[in-house]
């Protein structure tokens, strides 16, 4: 395994990692709109310097509480051809993890509703589960967003 340099943020007390190289940016305090009859992990749509953005509720889709409005942030990437936020508790830092301190996620805990986690390093005392943005929605939930931007630009 190759070293690894990800954005690190809080979900409900857990550390989870991006590869940097994913990440188009990172927001805070963004107006998120609420969109009825959205996708069931979309929390709504924010104005990203004149782009419609939806943003997704990753609490939801781990089955943690939800995160409140004066803690988030967004950290801005794509899965596929879509451009998503995606809403965190607030990013920590930015680190260089090495090789050494990488493994691969356990057989036990890997399954189709956990393919988005792509390996889990160590960060110190702490353990960081890295995402892996390309797998984050599924394959109908990539079709359901589809839908639901062309809806928005109607």
């Amino acid at each position: 395994m190759a070293d690894l340099k990800p954005v690190i943020f809080k979900l409900n007390g857990e550390k989870y990692g991006v590869d940097i190289s994913l990440v188009n940016g990172i927001e805070k305090e963004q107006e998120i709109v609420a969109v009825p009859n959205s996708p069931e992990n979309i929390k709504g749509i924010i104005n990203l310097r004149g782009v419609i953005v939806p943003v997704y509720n990753l609490a939801k889709k781990f089955g943690t509480a939800d995160i409140s409005p004066e803690d988030s942030q967004l950290i801005i990437t794509k899965v596929g051809e879509i451009l998503i936020a995606i809403e965190v508790e607030g990013v920590e830092e930015i680190s260089d993890i090495p090789s050494s301190s990488i493994s691969e996620v356990p057989p036990i805990v890997k399954s189709a509703k956990t393919a988005y986690m792509k390996e889990i390093a160590k960060l110190g005392k702490d353990i960081v589960i890295i995402l892996d943005v390309a797998k984050l929605l599924s394959e109908e939930e990539q079709k359901d967003m589809k839908e639901f931007l062309k809806e928005q630009e109607q």
